[in-house]
């Protein structure tokens, strides 16, 4: 096997850690959980990295150990020795852990033991000399050593069955694959996720022995959110801090890269560092959001990074608020040629990010919304007028920040030039008018005032209408955060029809002490249970129930009558039974029954030869 060529670097050395380890792992056995193999190819790589630097330790009587200090590392091959040193102990004790297992022998899981610690202290030997006071190393280096020791400390605690330090160590692992995962390249993400992928098992195993979490659904996300901030004072802080400072180190390298943006066909330069800096921050943000709606997070978590993703967008619609406003004061005192294009181009990425910004907004607003009516759906049995009223007055104010936003949104100058782009913010206005006329409505309707609930529904219905008259004038943009479609006017539509009919035959009915009750338990929906139970026909069609009041008001496979008609009992005809058949003698053969004698066999032949008589 060759030796790569290294050379020195200066003072500065690059190790990436993760790629190194995850390429040798799966090239030589791991790939099919053979570690003897694997620890065989970790003790010929040691042997050729100290061949190559001439820092063996020599044979027989001239034998003399050489350790590697911080004096002698002057190349990124001393740093490769103490790592395949480190894998070489981390294997054997992989090894030593599945034969313990196979047998039962104790002794291996001693052996395992001091594996581990040898495989614990070479980590920190690499830590210590990719340290941050030694200059040595990139920063990105450094963190990819301390969360290796970290994760190789955690695997000898974990054998050790110390679970809250194991934990610990874990979730420091953990929390810096977590940071450095958003700082890097594509393959350098896929490495990060991988080894995180390593480590939830184990500190789902930790948390289990120290029964963390056990009362609720606590993803590894909360266990490490509550072990770090146990442990704030040991330095994870610190460490966070320091990995904020790579992350903005790299956005910063990003931002050198970022010299356009592209909205709805429109392409501009961006040359303001700082805002391509805030517009990163937002589309990783943004990132991260989508991949939280993809796993079902909980809301608590969505709140979080829906404010960081504002955050974000808040400080990017300020740099370019300041951007133009320095832009116009510049362009009043001197103007050339060019003024107009870099006043179009600013003014332009200021609409995007304001847009951005408002659409961002207005999607949490939403979510507090579906909550909100998610929690009030939980307590349609409470009888308090005063919490069914804040419920919903709640809702209604929320629906009223969407509707400033959007009236924020159409007075951009990016929106008003744009002609479709005017009419779908129209369009959504009328829309999210509707709902809020709706919710308004259902809390008339549940304070027992039908008459105004109706007259609201009716609102409701034109604003919804008016929704339906400018999507059809439209050319929907599919990479619209906020885009309403036909298909949610139309289910709008049919919930304000139900909603109306609820009302309107309460008011007809009269009102009693039951009736809210029983309203409550009507079903609009077309999917619903009494719709089932008619397509089952468990219920009797329209025509036997004329004189009772239809649970179901869909007219939706309304079934008026039985068809096809069920079985009734009718009078059949008697039977007669024939008891003169016995007693007839009925002809044997057919010339018999059509009146002619029998035919002699010597008549049968001469009629074969001859031919018989017609």
């Amino acid at each position: 096997m060759e030796i790569e060529s290294f050379e020195t670097q200066g003072a500065t050395f690059s190790l990436d850690i993760l790629a190194l380890t995850n390429d040798a792992r799966n090239t030589y056995g791991l790939r099919h959980q053979d570690y003897s193999r694997y620890r065989q190819y970790c003790t010929q790589k040691v042997h050729q990295l100290r061949k190559s630097l001439n820092f063996t330790h020599g044979k027989g009587k001239s034998f003399q150990k050489k350790e590697i200090t911080d004096i002698i590392v002057n190349d990124v091959r001393y740093l490769q020795i103490v790592l395949f040193d480190t894998e070489r102990a981390w294997s054997y004790a992989m090894e030593l852990k599945r034969e313990s297992r196979s047998n039962g022998d104790v002794r291996k899981k001693h052996h395992l033991i001091k594996r581990l610690k040898k495989a614990a202290k070479c980590g920190e030997q690499l830590e210590k000399l990719c340290s941050r006071d030694s200059n040595r190393v990139d920063t990105r280096t450094f963190f990819d050593a301390q969360a290796y020791s970290a994760l190789m400390s955690g695997y000898l605690l974990f054998e050790k069955q110390s679970w809250q330090a194991a934990l610990d160590k874990f979730a420091a692992a953990r929390t810096i694959y977590e940071k450095l995962s958003k700082a890097g390249s594509s393959h350098q993400e896929t490495l990060c996720q991988s080894a995180i992928d390593d480590i939830d098992p184990n500190i789902r195993f930790c948390a289990f022995k120290l029964k963390l979490g056990t009362g609720s659904n606590a993803g590894v996300e909360d266990l490490v959110k509550i072990t770090v901030g146990k442990n704030k004072g040991v330095g994870l802080d610190l460490l966070e801090a320091e990995v904020e400072s790579v992350l903005a180190q790299t956005r910063q390298e990003k931002a050198a890269s970022l010299t356009s943006i592209s909205w709805r066909g429109h392409v501009v330069s961006l040359k303001n560092a700082d805002l391509a800096i805030c517009i990163l921050r937002a589309r990783e943000a943004t990132t991260n959001l989508e991949n939280a709606s993809d796993t079902d997070a909980e809301e608590a978590t969505k709140m979080e990074l829906f404010d960081l993703l504002l955050e974000a967008y808040g400080d990017a619609e300020r740099f370019a608020k300041n951007a133009v406003k320095e832009d116009a004061e510049a362009t009043a005192k001197v103007k050339s040629s060019k003024s107009e294009q870099i006043s179009a181009d600013l003014n332009f990425v200021y609409n995007y990010v304001a847009y951005n910004y408002l659409s961002r907004r207005i999607q949490r607003n939403l979510m507090l919304v579906n909550s909100l009516r998610l929690s009030l759906e939980n307590h349609e049995h409470v009888e308090e007028e005063r919490l069914v009223g804040g419920k919903y007055q709640d809702i209604v104010k929320l629906y009223d920040n969407v509707l400033q936003s959007l009236n924020e949104i159409s007075e951009l100058s990016a929106v008003q030039n744009d002609i479709n782009l005017s009419r779908e913010i129209d369009s959504k206005i009328w829309y999210y008018k509707a709902w809020r006329t709706l919710h308004v409505a259902s809390a008339y309707s549940a304070l027992n005032k039908e008459w105004e609930a109706i007259l609201l529904y009716e609102r409701a219905r034109e604003y919804n209408a008016q929704a339906r008259a400018s999507l059809s004038q439209l050319i929907m943009d599919k990479d619209d955060i906020l885009a309403v479609t036909t298909k949610e006017v139309t289910e709008l539509e049919n919930i304000l029809r139900g909603q109306k009919c609820k009302a309107r035959a309460a008011w007809h009915i009269g009102l009693d002490s039951n009736l809210t009750k029983r309203m409550s338990e009507l079903s609009f929906d077309d999917n619903s249970k009494a719709d089932i139970n008619i397509d089952n026909k468990e219920e009797p069609s329209l025509s036997k129930r004329l004189n009772q009041y239809p649970s179901n008001l869909s007219l939706n496979n309304l079934r008026l009558i039985d068809f096809p008609p069920e079985f009734t009992s009718i009078f059949a005809k008697p039977l007669f039974f024939d008891i003169t058949f016995n007693y007839i003698d009925f002809p044997s053969t057919l010339s018999q029954r059509a009146g002619r004698k029998a035919p002699t066999s010597f008549g049968i032949i001469f009629d074969k030869i001859w031919g018989a008589k017609k």
